[in-house]
């Protein structure tokens, strides 16, 4: 992977002193070298850490014949697919750099669309003084950029970077503040003023005189029927061993979060499977997890050890407890989004050994379904004029959800009102939403509560009654682009292979009875899966519970951040002292009601706390790593 950064002057003024702070910039989070392009008020940067197999020859910048400048971060995985299409004669030729330039060559903005895999990239059109910035859909890779209409544009892979060279370290945008307490967040609005993050399936075009937003993919329905049962496991396997192998194009050990859940664990085992028979490049998968040290409800060592003894290899185990209050005063300025905790832990621990590829199971609880209550299935039924068996299947749901018959019919007429009618923009904040917004001071609650139009549930609409929640929340992951929080340290490379497009396609178009059944959650997975994973893991139903654990380490900073008034989020006006302290005595107390809005309120804290600590910020000077000058772009 890698890190970009660069500035665009429009006035084409000189830009050695530019080439050199942004190379400087870089050279911290880069440990593999900086290289940079500079020409005619252009300067792109790349700072590279390796992790993908073929990185280590592809060299940054890079540039066509046509004149076109690209600095590239990620992982293509239909580099074979895209060769053919370009007509390569083979895809060992080129990087997936070069594929990616070649395809916005042939294809333009239009053509990112094809591009499968975690990326972001930056390209720079000298001839026509246009930049592009575009991440894929999940925005699993950061990029920043700032804009100053007619003068510059300015962008980076990391937050406090740009802010720092560009000068807005000071100017805190107050609607993130209020975005961050109701959990609303957004690309649009980052921690400063006048930084975006690029959003994602989205390009960016910026010119002298304009700045325009192009949407690159969407996510459309489908259908996918099979006569045979057996056709669906036989496909999601192949799927997932393409998700995971694809994963594992990377050097040395991949690591992956092991939690003893069926995701982490299909992932682990799968990675294992195609390890043992030399299919990827990766050498060996190490798991490492995380338990509680006295919280029997989240103790998975048992589903742990079961993977364990599948593999033949034991995970390296973090006690929660011992990490909770871990964080890193190098990141933990810029943004309260940043990794802290035993997250930030894991990601120490796997640095300190050599790694730098981390492989989660995250996303797999929806794409996998994950739903007790999946009766909105029987419309497939109800689409195909199959009313008879639509109505045995709400008799199916009514036992294994012990609901009434009537109050499944309910459900179901208001799903299918509500999808006759998609609302442009939600009506309020959900409840979990407004306890955030609620210890918010009344001027930025009405931050929070000034939604922004949300097309997510109109989107949604189009699918097929059945897959309309599964749609939703995907389309939330992407449009809040959730993969990149909490923000990772950019020399340590998280990998997502339940959100491989192709899985996520095929998942959409299936009939939704296959994916969760009555009584059967998830019941797809478990088929499909019964030979990769342990018996323990393929049959559990149960999930850890951490919230002891959680509360456990929150109440004593919660009395240590009494009496609230002497608090910064106070002092600043962004928080309700009233209503903040009879939330924290309620933590103290023992009350776990209000206990993830008032740790988010001390990670406000914790967050302005570090930036005074700081300092001023000091714009680095020095060479940091190497940067070619090339005169002809």
């Amino acid at each position: 992977m890698a890190a970009q950064a660069g500035v665009v002057y429009f006035d084409r003024r000189p830009t050695d002193e530019a080439c050199r702070e942004v190379a400087a910039g870089l050279a911290p989070i880069a440990p593999d070298g900086v290289s940079a392009f500079a020409h005619a008020g252009a300067v792109l940067a790349h700072g590279a850490c390796h992790v993908w197999a073929g990185e280590r020859t592809s060299r940054q910048p890079r540039q066509s014949s046509s004149g076109l400048v690209m600095t590239w971060d990620g992982r293509l995985d239909n580099r074979d697919d895209l060769c053919l299409t370009l007509g390569h004669t083979s895809s060992r030729d080129a990087s997936d750099a070069a594929i990616a330039l070649a395809v916005f060559e042939r294809w333009g903005i239009e053509g990112l669309g094809r591009l499968i895999g975690d990326w972001s990239l930056v390209i720079w059109d000298g001839r026509r003084r246009t930049l592009y910035f575009a991440r894929d859909y999940m925005g699993v890779r950061p990029l920043y950029y700032y804009g100053c209409r007619g003068r510059f544009v300015a962008w980076s892979s990391s937050l406090g970077e740009l802010a720092s060279r560009v000068g807005c370290v000071d100017a805190i945008d107050e609607r993130f503040i209020a975005r961050f307490m109701a959990l609303r967040h957004s690309t649009d609005v980052m921690p400063y003023e006048g930084v975006h993050a690029v959003p994602t399936a989205h390009c960016v075009s910026v010119s002298v005189d304009r700045i325009e937003t192009r949407r690159v993919w969407n996510l459309e329905p489908a259908v996918v029927r099979y006569r045979d049962p057996r056709l669906y496991e036989e496909r999601l396997r192949a799927l997932w061993t393409e998700a995971v192998g694809t994963r594992l194009r990377a050097e040395g050990t991949a690591w992956a979060e092991l939690s003893g859940g069926l995701d982490s664990s299909s992932v682990v085992c799968m990675a294992d499977v195609l390890i043992n028979d030399k299919r990827v490049d990766a050498a060996a998968i190490q798991p490492i997890s995380h338990v509680p040290a006295g919280s029997p409800e989240g103790d998975e060592r048992r589903f742990i050890a079961a993977v364990e003894d599948r593999i033949g290899t034991k995970s390296r185990l973090l006690i929660l407890d011992d990490h909770r209050e871990v964080d890193d005063a190098a990141a933990d300025w810029a943004t309260p989004l940043a990794a802290h905790g035993v997250g930030l832990a894991l990601v120490q621990y796997v640095r300190e050994h050599g790694g730098r590829l981390v492989l989660s199971g995250r996303v797999g609880d929806a794409v996998m379904g994950c739903l007790f209550d999946n009766s909105v299935a029987v419309f497939d039924d109800v689409a195909d004029r199959r009313w008879l068996k639509a109505a045995a299947g709400m008799r199916q749901w009514s036992r294994a959800t012990r609901k009434p018959f009537i109050e499944i019919g309910w459900q179901l007429a208001r799903e299918r009102l509500s999808a006759a009618f998609p609302a442009v923009r939600p009506a309020a904040l959900s409840e979990t939403q407004q306890r955030g917004a609620y210890l918010l001071s009344s001027r930025l609650r009405s931050l929070a509560e000034a939604l922004p139009d949300d097309t997510t549930a109109a989107v949604a609409s189009a699918f097929p009654p059945s897959k309309r929640a599964l749609a939703r929340q995907l389309l939330g992951y992407s449009g809040e682009a959730r993969l990149s929080i909490p923000a990772p340290p950019l020399d340590i490379t998280y990998a997502y292979p339940f959100i491989h497009r192709p899985l996520v396609e095929f998942v959409l178009a299936i009939p939704g009875e296959e994916l969760s059944a009555p009584g059967r959650m998830r019941s797809l997975m478990r088929r499909s899966f019964a030979e990769l994973l342990p018996p323990r893991v393929v049959q559990r139903t149960s999930k850890g519970y951490y919230p002891p654990t959680a509360m456990r380490t929150l109440r004593p900073r919660a009395q240590a951040a009494r009496p609230v008034d002497r608090l910064e989020v106070v002092r600043r006006g962004w928080l309700d002292p009233e209503r903040l302290d009879a939330a924290i005595r309620d933590v103290i107390d023992g009350g776990a009601a209000a206990g993830a809005e008032v740790r988010r309120a001390l990670r406000l804290e914790q967050w302005l706390t570090s930036r005074d600590r700081r300092g001023p910020a000091v714009t680095p000077k020095q060479k940091g790593g190497e940067h070619h000058d090339v005169l002809n772009a």
